[in-house]
């Protein structure tokens, strides 16, 4: 395995060099992740700009993962023989739950989602960290000897199929670039890499074996000076952070920098105690929207957005029976039709609902309810009437995913999601993202044939709560950051 220390070191400011001095060369910036490839691209431009150019060639800065996935596309157009498609992480995981539910040692979990996803994140490090030699001899436990049944099934699957992981990328496309029937940069840096897996040791290897020159290169080493401060406990930390960065952002400083560890786990103190620090009254319900001065590099479940948690709610509505506070919450939600229009009437209807409702309730019960007391909301009982009409047509037996998500995106419209108020910046952003997972929902066919309305609804749920979702914001000066990504 080659080791980063074989490859030659250049400095921050020498990557801009090479990529504004080397005309008619190929130069490629690969980037450990997405955030920074674009911190990258900003000061590229702003050198340009400091020089006065008004127009000047986009610079080919990528994240390892999109390096990889062009490549896949470019070999798609080349004259060799076309790769395996790609599958999608929602397909991989539906394969996986699959072949665990049909093998021997799969068929008595109780938990077959939550366990096909550790196993499939154990074969990609497999994958990328070179393992399956060393598993092949060791002593393993049981879950290793499951594990150890489940990868040839899985590996077999894929070539049966004509289908490749996405942790296959690097091995399938790199015999490509090395024998030119796929371009490969004639210069490569490697930026903020702090190590390589052996897979990627051994893709920079076989570049620079092909003619590639690969060179590593990071961010500026900056001399800092330290100061430690006790605090009582982590709410007070955090709340001496957001104090500390509005001084430091009312002095005149336009980057600043805060690292929080666990910053999955404390994510919700750190928006709520930071926006108290930069706008006091950002909670009081007359406060006008505004964009705040700091930015989270970790983003939350698709499924936690208020938007995307209401077209759930009106899917599992549809379904065999419903807690009625759940139900509740779709009546005032402002993302069906007329929310605006029947606001007082729905809060009214909601009220007389609770004290006559069952705990769980039907749609059909639901719908009675409401025909009969919600005489200020009409608008309310006619597309529930439209709804209950399309889920006796579309929302029942066994069908193809695309099938049912053309039958979700139906159902969904008759109860007029996504609302009739004009969405704004961040639920247009959260809509756009639905959309992209209803249609990764319908690209399931490739992978899973039929399934019954509970397990599409179910399949379709975990999709969402398994997408990190952060809306784009304007460019703020305050980045608050995990360990890993700082």
């Amino acid at each position: 395995m080659v080791a980063a220390t074989d490859f030659q070191v250049i400095s921050h400011d020498e990557v801009y060099a090479r990529l504004m001095q080397s005309p008619g060369v190929a130069v490629s910036v690969v980037t450990p992740n997405h955030r920074l490839a674009l911190v990258l691209q900003r000061e590229f431009g702003e050198r340009q700009a400091a020089l006065g150019k008004v127009l000047w060639e986009s610079p080919d800065i990528l994240p390892w993962s999109g390096f990889l996935e062009r490549a896949c596309g470019d070999a798609r157009y080349s004259d060799v023989l076309p790769l395996p498609l790609v599958l999608s992480p929602a397909q991989s995981h539906a394969l996986w739950e699959n072949l665990l539910r049909n093998s021997p040692t799969g068929a008595a979990l109780l938990a077959v989602a939550d366990a096909a996803r550790l196993a499939h994140e154990a074969w990609q490090l497999t994958r990328t960290w070179r393992l399956e030699p060393r598993l092949q001899g060791s002593l393993l436990n049981e879950d290793g000897k499951a594990f150890q049944d489940w990868a040839p099934r899985y590996e077999r699957t894929l070539q049966r199929n004509g289908q490749m992981d996405a942790a296959e990328l690097a091995d399938r496309v790199l015999p490509l670039m090395t024998d030119g029937h796929v371009r490969r940069p004639q210069l490569l840096v490697a930026y903020g890499f702090d190590s390589f897996t052996p897979q990627q040791s051994d893709f920079f290897a076989g570049l620079q074996q092909a003619g590639s020159v690969v060179l590593l290169a990071g961010p500026l080493e900056l001399a800092g000076r330290v100061l430690r401060t006790p605090c009582a406990d982590a709410e007070a930390e955090i709340r001496s952070a957001a104090a500390w960065a509005r001084t430091q952002l009312e002095a005149g400083h336009r980057r600043i920098g805060i690292v929080v560890p666990n910053l999955a786990a404390r994510r919700a103190a750190v928006v709520r105690l930071f926006s108290a620090a930069m706008a006091p009254d950002y909670a009081l319900p007359d406060a006008p929207p505004r964009v705040l001065p700091f930015n989270l590099s970790l983003g939350v479940s698709l499924a936690d957005y208020p938007l995307v948690n209401t077209a759930l709610l009106l899917l599992e509505l549809a379904g065999r029976e419903i807690q009625f506070e759940r139900a509740s919450r779709v009546l005032r939600s402002p993302f069906i039709a007329d929310a605006e229009t029947e606001r007082s009437g729905r809060a009214l209807l909601d009220i007389e609902l609770r004290g006559r409702a069952e705990p769980a309730v039907t749609l059909e019960r639901l719908q009675n309810l409401i025909v009969r007391h919600g005489a200020d909301c009409p608008q309310l009982a006619r597309h529930l009437t439209t709804f209950v009409a399309i889920r006796k047509d579309r929302l029942f037996g066994a069908q193809a995913p695309s099938l049912w998500a053309e039958a979700f995106s139906e159902a969904l419209a008759a109860m007029g999601f996504p609302g009739e108020r004009a969405l704004d910046s961040v639920e247009y952003q959260t809509l756009k993202r639905w959309h992209e997972v209803i249609a990764g929902f319908a690209a399931l066919d490739r992978v899973v044939p039929r399934m019954a309305y509970a397990e599409a609804l179910s399949r379709l749920r975990r999709m969402a709560v398994d997408t990190l979702f952060q809306p784009e914001t304007p460019d703020v000066p305050i980045q608050i950051l995990g360990v890993l990504e700082t």
